[in-house]
Protein backbone atom coordinates (compact mmCIF):
# COMPACT_ATOMS: atom_id res chain seq x y z
CA UNK A 1 0.00 0.00 0.00
CA UNK A 2 1.52 3.23 -0.80
CA UNK A 3 2.02 5.37 1.63
CA UNK A 4 3.01 8.64 2.96
CA UNK A 5 3.80 11.26 6.24
CA UNK A 6 4.98 14.47 7.24
CA UNK A 7 4.24 14.51 11.33
CA UNK A 8 3.59 18.37 12.38
CA UNK A 9 5.52 20.12 15.27
CA UNK A 10 5.48 23.83 15.80
CA UNK A 11 8.02 25.45 18.43
CA UNK A 12 8.10 29.06 20.03
CA UNK A 13 10.97 31.36 19.41
CA UNK A 14 14.42 30.44 20.85
CA UNK A 15 15.92 33.46 22.81
CA UNK A 16 19.52 34.30 22.33
CA UNK A 17 20.90 32.19 25.18
CA UNK A 18 17.91 30.02 25.89
CA UNK A 19 19.16 26.09 25.20
CA UNK A 20 18.03 24.25 22.31
CA UNK A 21 15.86 22.18 23.78
CA UNK A 22 13.32 24.75 23.95
CA UNK A 23 12.80 23.68 20.26
CA UNK A 24 11.92 20.39 21.86
CA UNK A 25 9.52 20.90 24.35
CA UNK A 26 7.75 23.48 22.51
CA UNK A 27 6.25 21.64 19.64
CA UNK A 28 3.17 19.85 19.29
CA UNK A 29 2.52 16.62 17.30
CA UNK A 30 0.05 15.17 15.41
CA UNK A 31 1.35 11.83 14.01
CA UNK A 32 1.27 10.71 10.42
CA UNK A 33 0.27 14.43 8.90
CA UNK A 34 3.33 16.66 9.24
CA UNK A 35 6.88 17.60 10.54
CA UNK A 36 8.07 21.26 10.17
CA UNK A 37 9.99 23.02 13.13
CA UNK A 38 11.08 26.63 13.27
CA UNK A 39 13.67 27.22 15.77
CA UNK A 40 14.74 31.79 16.35
CA UNK A 41 17.36 33.75 18.19
CA UNK A 42 18.97 37.04 17.78
CA UNK A 43 22.21 38.19 18.31
CA UNK A 44 22.43 39.48 22.31
CA UNK A 45 22.99 43.10 21.21
CA UNK A 46 19.97 43.09 19.25
CA UNK A 47 16.06 43.22 19.62
CA UNK A 48 14.13 39.98 18.58
CA UNK A 49 13.82 39.76 14.80
CA UNK A 50 10.03 40.17 13.14
CA UNK A 51 9.15 37.80 10.56
CA UNK A 52 8.20 39.01 7.65
CA UNK A 53 5.79 38.32 5.03
CA UNK A 54 5.82 38.70 1.16
CA UNK A 55 1.67 39.22 -0.54
CA UNK A 56 1.33 38.57 -4.40
CA UNK A 57 3.51 37.16 -6.76
CA UNK A 58 6.27 39.24 -8.60
CA UNK A 59 7.88 37.81 -11.74
CA UNK A 60 9.30 40.57 -13.24
CA UNK A 61 10.92 43.79 -12.04
CA UNK A 62 8.77 46.02 -9.81
CA UNK A 63 6.24 49.05 -11.38
CA UNK A 64 6.97 52.50 -11.14
CA UNK A 65 5.72 54.61 -9.02
CA UNK A 66 4.50 58.24 -8.96
CA UNK A 67 3.85 61.05 -6.81
CA UNK A 68 3.99 64.28 -6.93
CA UNK A 69 5.58 67.05 -5.29
CA UNK A 70 5.15 70.70 -4.95
CA UNK A 71 3.66 70.48 -8.90
CA UNK A 72 6.36 68.18 -10.15
CA UNK A 73 6.07 64.75 -11.24
CA UNK A 74 8.44 62.76 -9.70
CA UNK A 75 9.16 58.93 -11.00
CA UNK A 76 10.98 56.49 -8.52
CA UNK A 77 12.56 53.85 -10.64
CA UNK A 78 13.21 50.31 -9.18
CA UNK A 79 16.39 50.02 -7.13
CA UNK A 80 19.31 47.82 -8.47
CA UNK A 81 18.33 45.51 -5.32
CA UNK A 82 14.52 45.45 -6.77
CA UNK A 83 15.85 44.53 -9.77
CA UNK A 84 18.03 41.75 -8.65
CA UNK A 85 15.34 39.80 -6.39
CA UNK A 86 12.76 40.39 -9.69
CA UNK A 87 15.35 38.86 -12.10
CA UNK A 88 16.05 36.24 -9.59
CA UNK A 89 12.46 34.95 -9.12
CA UNK A 90 12.06 35.35 -13.06
CA UNK A 91 14.66 33.05 -13.51
CA UNK A 92 13.15 30.32 -11.26
CA UNK A 93 10.15 30.41 -12.64
CA UNK A 94 11.53 30.39 -16.28
CA UNK A 95 13.26 27.04 -15.70
CA UNK A 96 10.99 23.71 -15.52
CA UNK A 97 12.06 21.42 -12.74
CA UNK A 98 13.86 18.34 -13.49
CA UNK A 99 13.22 14.61 -12.62
CA UNK A 100 10.32 15.89 -9.94
CA UNK A 101 8.78 12.41 -10.50
CA UNK A 102 11.95 10.62 -10.19
CA UNK A 103 11.69 7.35 -7.15
CA UNK A 104 14.59 7.77 -4.90
CA UNK A 105 17.32 5.02 -5.60
CA UNK A 106 21.09 5.17 -4.23
CA UNK A 107 22.52 5.88 -7.52
CA UNK A 108 20.02 9.06 -8.10
CA UNK A 109 19.74 10.46 -4.59
CA UNK A 110 21.71 13.91 -6.26
CA UNK A 111 19.20 14.34 -9.06
CA UNK A 112 16.45 13.82 -6.20
CA UNK A 113 17.93 16.38 -3.80
CA UNK A 114 18.26 19.18 -6.69
CA UNK A 115 14.37 18.24 -7.66
CA UNK A 116 13.38 19.12 -4.33
CA UNK A 117 15.36 22.55 -4.25
CA UNK A 118 13.58 23.06 -7.39
CA UNK A 119 10.02 22.54 -6.63
CA UNK A 120 10.64 24.20 -3.61
CA UNK A 121 12.32 27.70 -5.16
CA UNK A 122 9.21 27.21 -7.63
CA UNK A 123 6.79 27.97 -4.69
CA UNK A 124 8.58 30.68 -3.62
CA UNK A 125 9.18 32.72 -6.57
CA UNK A 126 4.86 31.93 -7.42
CA UNK A 127 4.89 33.39 -4.11
CA UNK A 128 7.41 36.66 -4.65
CA UNK A 129 9.91 35.05 -2.63
CA UNK A 130 13.65 35.35 -3.85
CA UNK A 131 14.80 31.83 -4.33
CA UNK A 132 16.88 29.74 -1.19
CA UNK A 133 20.43 28.85 -1.89
CA UNK A 134 22.05 25.33 -0.88
CA UNK A 135 24.63 25.47 1.91
CA UNK A 136 26.93 22.75 2.46
CA UNK A 137 26.36 22.70 6.12
CA UNK A 138 22.27 22.94 6.32
CA UNK A 139 22.90 19.67 3.49
CA UNK A 140 24.80 18.05 6.01
CA UNK A 141 22.57 18.21 8.89
CA UNK A 142 19.71 17.06 6.72
CA UNK A 143 21.52 14.05 5.13
CA UNK A 144 22.45 13.01 8.48
CA UNK A 145 18.71 13.22 10.30
CA UNK A 146 17.50 11.39 6.97
CA UNK A 147 19.92 8.49 7.27
CA UNK A 148 19.55 8.19 10.96
CA UNK A 149 15.62 8.09 11.04
CA UNK A 150 16.06 4.93 8.66
CA UNK A 151 18.82 3.71 10.74
CA UNK A 152 16.91 4.11 13.70
CA UNK A 153 13.67 3.35 12.69
CA UNK A 154 12.19 6.21 14.13
CA UNK A 155 10.58 9.73 12.66
CA UNK A 156 10.83 12.91 14.72
CA UNK A 157 12.75 16.05 14.49
CA UNK A 158 14.21 14.81 18.09
CA UNK A 159 17.02 12.07 17.75
CA UNK A 160 16.11 8.94 20.31
CA UNK A 161 19.73 10.97 21.87
CA UNK A 162 18.22 14.09 22.07
CA UNK A 163 19.60 15.98 19.27
CA UNK A 164 17.16 18.56 18.31
CA UNK A 165 17.09 20.93 14.47
CA UNK A 166 19.39 23.66 16.03
CA UNK A 167 21.61 20.99 17.71
CA UNK A 168 22.30 19.22 14.41
CA UNK A 169 22.80 22.32 12.67
CA UNK A 170 25.21 23.96 15.16
CA UNK A 171 27.53 20.53 15.18
CA UNK A 172 27.94 21.54 11.50
CA UNK A 173 29.50 25.07 11.90
CA UNK A 174 26.53 26.72 10.14
CA UNK A 175 25.82 28.83 13.08
CA UNK A 176 29.27 30.64 13.49
CA UNK A 177 29.49 31.60 17.36
CA UNK A 178 27.30 32.06 20.22
CA UNK A 179 27.11 35.99 19.21
CA UNK A 180 25.31 35.84 16.21
CA UNK A 181 21.36 35.15 15.56
CA UNK A 182 19.49 32.48 13.63
CA UNK A 183 16.76 31.26 12.45
CA UNK A 184 16.47 27.23 11.93
CA UNK A 185 13.42 25.55 10.16
CA UNK A 186 12.74 21.48 9.33
CA UNK A 187 10.41 20.12 7.10
CA UNK A 188 10.58 16.16 7.30
CA UNK A 189 8.39 13.62 5.04
CA UNK A 190 8.52 10.17 4.05
CA UNK A 191 6.75 8.56 1.61
CA UNK A 192 6.24 5.07 0.06
CA UNK A 193 5.72 3.84 -3.87
CA UNK A 194 4.79 7.10 -5.88
CA UNK A 195 4.12 9.15 -2.79
CA UNK A 196 8.34 9.17 -2.32
CA UNK A 197 8.73 11.23 -5.47
CA UNK A 198 10.22 14.89 -5.31
CA UNK A 199 7.22 16.21 -6.59
CA UNK A 200 4.88 13.95 -4.37
CA UNK A 201 6.72 15.02 -1.14
CA UNK A 202 7.02 18.68 -1.93
CA UNK A 203 2.75 18.89 -3.13
CA UNK A 204 2.58 16.83 0.64
CA UNK A 205 4.64 19.95 2.20
CA UNK A 206 2.95 22.38 0.14
CA UNK A 207 -0.42 21.59 1.38
CA UNK A 208 0.45 21.42 5.25
CA UNK A 209 0.41 25.44 6.09
CA UNK A 210 2.80 24.72 9.15
CA UNK A 211 5.71 23.25 6.08
CA UNK A 212 4.07 25.65 3.18
CA UNK A 213 4.98 28.61 6.11
CA UNK A 214 8.59 27.20 6.37
CA UNK A 215 8.84 27.00 2.84
CA UNK A 216 7.73 30.71 2.10
CA UNK A 217 9.34 32.18 5.26
CA UNK A 218 10.97 35.24 3.85
CA UNK A 219 13.94 35.65 6.10
CA UNK A 220 15.59 32.31 5.02
CA UNK A 221 18.53 32.55 2.82
CA UNK A 222 20.09 29.58 2.91
CA UNK A 223 18.86 25.50 2.58
CA UNK A 224 19.83 21.75 2.54
CA UNK A 225 18.25 18.76 1.10
CA UNK A 226 18.48 15.27 2.92
CA UNK A 227 17.53 12.31 0.80
CA UNK A 228 17.47 8.37 2.08
CA UNK A 229 16.22 5.59 -0.31
CA UNK A 230 14.20 3.86 2.21
CA UNK A 231 11.76 4.73 4.87
CA UNK A 232 11.70 4.16 8.65
CA UNK A 233 11.22 0.04 8.60
CA UNK A 234 7.96 0.77 11.42
CA UNK A 235 6.22 2.92 8.71
CA UNK A 236 7.09 1.09 5.76
CA UNK A 237 5.18 -2.45 5.95
CA UNK A 238 8.19 -3.21 3.90
CA UNK A 239 7.62 -1.21 0.42
CA UNK A 240 10.61 0.79 -1.25
CA UNK A 241 10.47 4.80 0.03
CA UNK A 242 12.23 7.39 0.97
CA UNK A 243 12.68 9.66 4.14
CA UNK A 244 13.20 13.77 3.54
CA UNK A 245 14.68 16.27 5.67
CA UNK A 246 15.20 19.64 4.28
CA UNK A 247 16.73 22.25 6.52
CA UNK A 248 16.14 25.91 6.25
CA UNK A 249 18.51 28.98 7.98
CA UNK A 250 19.86 32.74 8.09
CA UNK A 251 22.26 34.09 9.95
CA UNK A 252 21.19 37.43 11.60
CA UNK A 253 24.50 39.50 12.41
Amino acid sequence: MTRLGILLAMTLPILANASPAVAADARTSHPARGDHISCRTTPPSRSRHRRGRAAGCVAGAKKRHSRSTAGAHVVTAPSRSGLARASAIARVLATPCQNAQLMPEPGDVALVRAAVLCLINMQRAQHGETPLILNAELEQAAEAHAQEMVSADYFDHVSPSGLTPVGRVRATGYIPSPMVGYVIGENLAWGTLSLATPEAIVAAWIASPGHLANILESQYRDTGVGVTPQAPAMLANGAPGATYAQEFGVIIH
